[in-house]
């Protein structure tokens, strides 16, 4: 599929990437907007401008190198001739190793002593060691000739001949233990009086003797682990604790309060999505709850670090855990986080009621540029940029480490990296946007804003008319695209005009003219891999989630017989079992994946006729404990789908909040395009002249004329439901049953009265020859008829 290929290779092509398209080799030379020139190497073309997505969607394409080739100078030091001195290095062992293996030197036409034809290799080794020697440069025979065969091995490349570098190592031969001990009781005395370099020697030595002493069991051994004392000076100079203890008490609490790199560091970020941060915090607004009660909210961001752009938002419902009901607890989820993550792959629409400058075309994002490299930018899309991630910082929350949140990322290529625990710092970004929010967007929301504390909360806030979930979510992404986007940050600016102050987009705008922008449209069968996993044995009934019957629809009903024909799914450790997806938001629908042929089979909730109001998976639940509560099953899914539906019929019943019209939908996630587009069976017809068309002849038929034919039978052969009418001896009128008897013996009046068939030809001849069929004869006629 072309969605999965540009997600694999979007990173892997570049300006002078080597390609294999259409069964050729092709170089990338220019690349503008969803267009790429590509140029044949066989030189028996012209260059192609070929579009972006059709290039990397071909069944062929392959990138076989990154980067332009290298020179042919550099290419034999495999890149070590730009680092400094490692040029001419790698170009005298080059030219020892040629002396040594063929006894002349490059460029001369005699033998140096030593070196003549008649000698051997290892009398050669012997002649370059000693010479080597003379020179200051102390190297065995035994190591020449190791040299020789890795180098003769390496293709006669002088790299693997350059000794490695090594990095010189922190904290010399210092103990590590001993080092995380001195960063330890050094940021204790961050808040404290000054102390010299001996009160800290003495405070690692007690550290080390407490934390060390049961480990090791010897106090000499735990003794070893502190160096001596013009040592720990050293370590302390060069680590730079030495000069923490001497600043000011107010410096040395600023340094220690400072995370440690990576995390805390000021990373070199140069282009969109290269790093991101995430975080889940309360959103403090209280909603209106699928229970038709207040309900708390909590709100997930993920940041872009190059420029501050909000790339998704997600808002979902947050309650405890009811200790008397014992109903489970609701909170941010893996497939919160997975339908934030989709967010980020495709454009914000502008919603019906928003203000128009909130639209990309009003704002200072680079709209042309961007519609005219992906099509899914129009005149309807919001204020914020499309930016796929690369790397994700988040904390260490259940739904971040889930298995589900992990699956997604590694199927999407994009990194991830952990915070420390408990340590906002690792992951700014997101911490002051949630105070951004709070004070220019959360504390105007009148209806149900809590304040920032219990203290400060106004009253009646559960009694006023509130927000649905849903209405939160559009007015959050509105404010994002209007304001926060469009507001001058502080921290970005230009490197090539720092004193401007610029926006998230204008920066964006700024950064992507450097990096470019490449689409990563994702198809609906890739995006049904966002959905969550669910392991199925299917069977002739169908399969069950949950307690919950799925059937597939007709369409699929042939591939489902096939699977079942297989006898199982024949995968490792999975007792054949089906993988299956399906969104807890909307569970009429599953899709059951066929790994073999690698398609989807489209399944249905078996009672979906039931359901016509919008359900989820958690309202299934709770009716399900109900009942199970009352002393039925969860099994009885009949039962529990009844008591949904007459739930939502008892909520339309009930008397509206004031100032709110219509049903109230419950909080059903973001849309997600899972749905394949239906197929129009018109497509491809040639456009119908309607001049052509001609009038069929109408026949005039009396409406106390019987039918000519007599009607067939809408029930299926062998019916047992009406029986033939012994009386007459022929069957009755299929819709004799629909008619009451009146008593008096005769049939019911809808059905067909026994008259010849003269007499139709009578009726219809008379009116044709009538001249005014509506006249006072024509009641005449009827009577005599």
């Amino acid at each position: 599929m072309a969605g999965s290929g540009e997600v694999r290779l979007a990173g892997s092509l570049s300006i002078g990437a080597r390609v294999r398209w259409q069964e050729r080799e092709w170089e990338v030379v220019a690349w503008q907007g969803s267009q790429v020139t590509l140029l044949p190497q066989d030189g028996e073309q012209a260059p192609r401008a070929v579009s972006y997505r059709w290039l990397v969607g071909a069944d062929d394409f392959a990138v076989h190198s990154g980067n332009a080739a290298p020179d042919a100078e550099d290419a034999a030091l495999g890149g070590w001739g730009h680092q400094e001195g490692r040029k001419e290095e790698a170009a005298l062992w080059q030219a020892r190793m040629v002396e040594i293996d063929t006894g002349l030197a490059p460029g001369r036409s005699e033998h140096a002593r030593g070196f003549g034809p008649e000698t051997t290799l290892a009398q050669r080794c012997a002649a370059m060691s000693a010479r080597m020697a003379a020179d200051g440069v102390r190297c065995s025979a035994h190591t020449l000739a190791d040299k020789r065969r890795k180098w003769k091995a390496a293709g006669e490349n002088p790299v693997v001949l350059l000794p490695a570098a090594r990095d010189r190592r922190p904290g010399g031969f210092t103990d590590p233990r001993c080092l995380a001990a001195m960063q330890e009781v050094v940021a204790r005395r961050a808040h404290a009086s000054d102390v010299t370099i001996d009160v800290i020697r003495e405070e690692v030595e007690d550290l080390l003797h407490a934390r060390y002493g049961k480990e090791l069991g010897d106090p000499a051994a735990v003794a070893a682990l502190l160096p001596s004392r013009s040592t720990f000076y050293l370590r302390m100079k060069e680590s730079g604790l030495a000069d923490a203890l001497g600043q000011p008490t107010r410096a040395r609490a600023a340094v220690a309060s400072t995370p440690p790199l990576p995390h805390g560091g000021r990373e070199v970020v140069l282009r969109p999505g290269q790093v991101t941060q995430t975080d889940t915090t309360p959103l403090r607004i209280l909603a209106h709850g699928d229970d038709s009660r207040p309900t708390a909210t909590e709100m997930t961001v993920l940041i872009d670090v190059a420029n501050h752009s909000v790339c998704a938002l997600m808002i979902t419902p947050s309650r405890p855990r009811d200790a008397e009901s014992g109903q489970a607890g609701q909170a941010t989820r893996a497939i919160d986080l997975t339908l934030m993550l989709a967010q980020a792959f495709a454009p914000w629409p502008v919603m019906p009621g928003w203000d128009p400058l909130s639209a990309a075309g009003a704002s200072s994002l680079p709209f042309g540029a961007l519609r005219a490299a992906d099509e899914r930018f129009t005149e309807a899309t919001a204020a914020r940029p499309v930016i796929r991630p690369e790397l994700i910082i988040y904390d260490q929350g259940s739904p971040y480490v889930s298995e589900h949140f992990t699956e997604v990322c590694d199927r999407l290529r994009i990194a991830r990296r952990p915070a420390r625990k408990k340590t906002p710092t690792d992951k700014p970004l997101p911490e002051h946007f949630f105070v951004t929010l709070a004070h220019r967007f959360s504390q105007h929301v009148t209806h149900g804003w809590q304040g920032r504390s219990h203290k400060k909360r106004g009253r009646g806030i559960d009694r006023m008319p509130l927000y649905t979930i849903a209405e939160l979510q559009q007015m959050a992404q509105e404010w994002v695209a209007l304001e926060y986007q469009q507001t001058p940050d502080a921290g970005l600016r230009d490197p090539f005009r720092p004193h401007v102050v610029l926006s998230p987009n204008e920066m964006y705008a700024v950064q992507v003219a450097r990096s470019g922008y490449r689409a990563v449209p994702l198809s609906p069968a890739e995006n049904r891999f966002f959905l969550l996993r669910q392991w199925v044995r299917p069977g002739k009934g169908g399969f069950m989630i949950d307690y919950r019957t799925y059937q597939p629809i007709a369409q699929d009903a042939g591939h489902y017989r096939e699977i079942l024909l297989r006898g199982g799914s024949k995968l490792p450790g999975r007792n054949n079992q089906w993988e299956c997806r399906f969104n807890p938001y909307r569970p009429e629908r599953v899709w059951l994946y066929d790994h073999t042929a690698s398609t989807w089979v489209t399944c249905d909730f078996r009672l979906r006729h039931l359901l016509y109001d919008p359900w989820t998976a958690d309202m299934w639940q709770e009716h399900a404990e109900r009942h199970q509560a009352a002393g039925g099953s969860k099994q009885n899914e009949e039962v529990i789908a009844l008591s949904l539906a007459q739930r939502d019929r008892r909520r339309r019943s009930r008397r509206p909040p004031p100032k709110r019209t219509g049903a109230e939908p419950p909080f059903q996630g973001l849309e997600l395009e899972t749905e394949q587009l239906s197929h129009d069976p018109y497509a491809g017809l040639e456009e119908f002249d309607l001049s052509t068309l001609r009038p069929y002849p109408a026949l005039p038929i009396s409406p106390m004329a019987p039918p000519s034919a007599p009607a067939t039978s809408s029930l299926p052969v062998g019916s047992d439901d009406v029986g033939p009418t012994p009386d007459s001896g022929q069957a009755p009128h299929p819709l004799a049953a629909l008619f009451p008897d009146d008593g008096d013996g005769s049939g019911p009046q809808a059905l067909t009265p026994e008259v010849p068939a003269v007499v139709d030809e009578v009726v219809e001849a008379e009116l044709l020859d009538d001249p005014d069929p509506d006249g006072d004869d024509s009641e005449e006629d009827e009577g005599d008829v």
